[in-house]
């Protein structure tokens, strides 16, 4: 037996459908999630584990500005752009214009990386400009050729190994292991991934060969708007003492002068 709905039936459940769909419309609004392209952990500055490190935090903060909550996505760093321009996410961290391609909308910087080279203090090894490294075994992070300039990715093709990782810990392995002679990364990537690879008693010593300039990063979009709208909220957070704090709790240093302090 087939029982029609009234013309009441009918209206309450139009009622009852609408209040649904907005109800999930506002939900979606209210949440405001931009889904962003993050490399692989790389502490201090990201950590996959816990959603946390400097950069995801400053990034964290900013967004949060903006009027946004901040979903890291995480992938191998030299994927990230890819992602970006199918539209698998929507920003991208840790960008810069050799990276980046003509329709992404790179903000302004928003980190610097102290990208140097790296030695067993025991190898009594000399570095004094990127063009010496290609006497050496080399692993570097990934990029790195097509981040520091033209003379190191010379001496990257001249060197008698080179390899570039995601994993940044399998770097510090390879040099405390002696498998290469010289690492290229962030001065405070190594610190911190040292420290948890060796007890502080018998850590090796290393000599840091501070050879490059610091290299500035942008976040990437494919709408300006939301460029711009980072960027105001980026010089807003930057200015603030909640940025200071944040660079004292990680111990962040970027500046050739505060290396040897570290």
């Amino acid at each position: 037996m087939n029982i029609k709905p009234t013309p009441l039936q009918f209206a309450l459940w139009g009622i009852i459908l609408t209040a649904l769909v907005c109800s999930k419309v506002q939900a979606s609004q209210d949440e405001k999630t931009l889904e962003v392209a993050v490399g692989w952990s790389k502490p201090p500055y990201v950590n996959s584990t816990d959603d946390s490190g400097f950069e995801l935090d400053l990034a964290r903060k900013i967004f949060a500005r903006m009027g946004y909550k901040f979903k890291p996505i995480y992938v191998p760093y030299g994927r990230s752009v890819g992602l970006l321009m199918r539209g698998r996410v929507d920003a991208a961290l840790t960008l810069t214009k050799n990276l980046a391609t003509d329709q992404v909308q790179l903000t302004d910087n928003y980190i610097q990386y102290q990208n140097v080279a790296i030695s067993l203090r025991s190898q009594n090894v000399t570095i004094e400009r990127p063009k010496d490294l290609n006497h050496f075994a080399i692993a570097a992070y990934q990029t790195a050729s097509k981040n520091l300039g033209a003379e190191y990715a010379l001496a990257a093709k001249q060197a008698p190994l080179y390899i570039e990782l995601p994993d940044q810990k399998k770097q510090v392995a390879m040099l405390l292991n002696g498998h290469v002679s010289v690492v290229v990364m962030d001065v405070n990537i190594f610190n911190d991934l040292q420290a948890t690879m060796e007890p502080k008693a018998s850590r090796k010593a290393v000599t840091i060969h501070n050879i490059f300039p610091p290299n500035s990063y942008q976040v990437g979009f494919l709408q300006s708007d939301l460029k711009n709208q980072f960027n105001h909220a980026l010089k807003d957070y930057l200015e603030s003492q909640d940025h200071a704090q944040l660079v004292k709790k990680y111990r962040i240093f970027n500046k050739h002068a505060e290396l040897n302090d570290l």
